[in-house]
């Protein structure tokens, strides 16, 4: 039966009580539970003993208040399907106040990674992610956390974040997980109408598109192209081919074997993020 606790306290003297018996996986969440995050708590399970999930919605990671208020919330729903996936440990803060009462603040300096693509687009919205997840992991001390890779600049600011921090803990990258169309699962997916989600497969054209012509055509041409077939069905915003590791732009002279390309497009008033490996 999975343990629920709403407070930091309650949680911490719980997971003092089997520290060092039992190895801890975490992974944090703002609930809305797809099958995305269960595959979290799936990759947890094979990895950890003891499997903590947390459902918050952070409030200082989104740019707009609309956002926020917006955002899908059900925890009896959410509650049910941790159950069924398995999950230990479930931390519910009542409130903010719950998770930001004992924050000491910090300043870091991670680079370039939190200033391109969702850092340029979104000022001050990793900000808010470092702040939360570093808060989150206190709490929690866990061993390994587990990310998604659809967030996938996301994924590399914490990891960067653990290691200048010098965390004890492992940042772990898990697969994207898409519906059968393509999509990539998203808890803003459920805001979508049934004309938006078709016109959100847009996303998968482009990605796919980009990985089937890298090498074939200039990059330039490349981008222009992929950034035109967004423009068809959304607004995009962004479309990058990157270095995996720093997120700086490749050229045509000089790039690495690790290439990804990024991009965020909204459909109607939903802002929509994905990724792609291209080598």
């Amino acid at each position: 039966m999975m343990k629920i606790f709403k407070t930091q306290r309650t949680l911490k003297d719980y997971l003092s009580s089997i520290q060092g018996e039992f190895e801890v996986g975490f992974v944090p969440t703002m609930g809305s539970l797809h099958q995305g995050h269960l595959s979290l708590i799936q990759n947890a399970k094979k990895r950890c003993d003891i499997v903590v999930c947390s459902i918050f919605v952070n409030p200082t990671q989104f740019n707009k208040v609309s956002d926020f208020t917006n955002y899908p919330k059900d925890s009896l729903e959410d509650i049910e399907l941790l159950q069924t996936a398995g999950c230990d440990i479930l931390f519910l803060p009542n409130d903010v106040n719950e998770v930001y009462q004992n924050e000491e603040k910090v300043s870091l300096e991670l680079g370039n990674i939190v200033n391109v693509l969702e850092g340029e687009h979104r000022p001050g919205h990793f900000d808010g992610v470092i702040r939360v997840v570093k808060l989150l992991f206190d709490i929690v001390q866990p061993d390994k956390a587990f990310f998604g890779l659809k967030d996938f600049q996301q994924f590399l600011v914490i990891q960067k974040m653990a290691k200048v921090l010098n965390m004890e803990i492992e940042v772990l990258g898990c697969d994207i997980i898409r519906e059968d169309n393509g999509l990539a699962m998203s808890s803003r997916n459920k805001r979508l109408s049934n004309i938006e989600l078709k016109n959100a497969l847009v996303l998968q054209k482009a990605l796919h598109h980009c990985k089937n012509n890298f090498g074939k055509i200039g990059l330039q041409d490349l981008q222009a192209e992929c950034f035109g077939i967004l423009q068809k069905e959304s607004e995009p915003e962004y479309f990058e081919i990157c270095d995996a590791e720093s997120l700086l732009p490749i050229t045509e002279e000089s790039h690495s074997e690790n290439i990804r390309a990024l991009t965020a497009t909204s459909i109607g008033e939903i802002r929509l993020i994905d990724n792609i490996e291209i080598v």
